[in-house]
């Protein structure tokens, strides 16, 4: 079984986005405390009806707040969460997930990409996952606590979930996303 997941919707719901105002006001790879929650708003409604989920995928991987509590994700290494208002059917309070811990968990040798590229500052810039892997020496070397949500700096893509994440969102029964397996993982399928 996979170690990491990443999140994908699974519902029909609007395709949500930040007002112009405050489109900078939460990145997903930079921290910020805003005064006030952020609103989020509807950018493009689904031709069916829908409910409002617990979690969203979109902009950025976001929990119901009263949920959220529930989860006991609020303290994890190298996380922050923003309060987010989304304005939808009413008023929902979410927290909107924010993540600083990046690392190198993709296979740079074993992976399938259609493009990799290295700078002259060792940026790196992944795209087109023909077949991810993971690089089971990297984690070995990290504690479980250091490792539970994160991304790799060169391919912002996705958000790696631990399992042991996974598990707490999908025993609480929340609606809005499923966990597909990182290991493996295509762009094109």
């Amino acid at each position: 079984m996979s170690e990491y997941f990443f999140a994908k919707e699974c519902v029909n719901s609007p395709i949500y986005c930040f007002p112009d105002k405050y489109i900078d006001a939460v990145p997903l790879t930079k921290f910020t405390y805003p005064k006030e929650p952020v609103p989020l708003i509807v950018e493009f409604l689904p031709q069916e009806d829908y409910e409002i989920p617990d979690i969203l995928e979109m902009p950025n991987f976001s929990i119901n707040k009263n949920e959220f509590s529930k989860l006991h994700v609020n303290s994890m290494f190298g996380v922050n969460w923003v309060d987010i208002k989304l304005h939808d059917k009413g008023e929902h309070d979410f927290l909107m997930l924010q993540v600083a811990n990046e690392i190198k968990l993709i296979d740079r040798s074993e992976s399938q990409f259609k493009r990799y590229r290295k700078d002259s500052n060792g940026d790196e810039m992944i795209s087109g996952i023909i077949n991810l892997r993971l690089d089971e020496k990297i984690i070995d070397t990290i504690p479980i606590n250091k490792r539970l949500i994160l991304i790799d700096p060169g391919w912002l893509k996705c958000v790696f979930f631990h399992k042991s994440v996974v598990e707490k969102i999908k025993n609480s029964n929340l609606v809005g996303v499923d966990f597909i397996p990182a290991d493996g993982y295509s762009d094109f399928i």
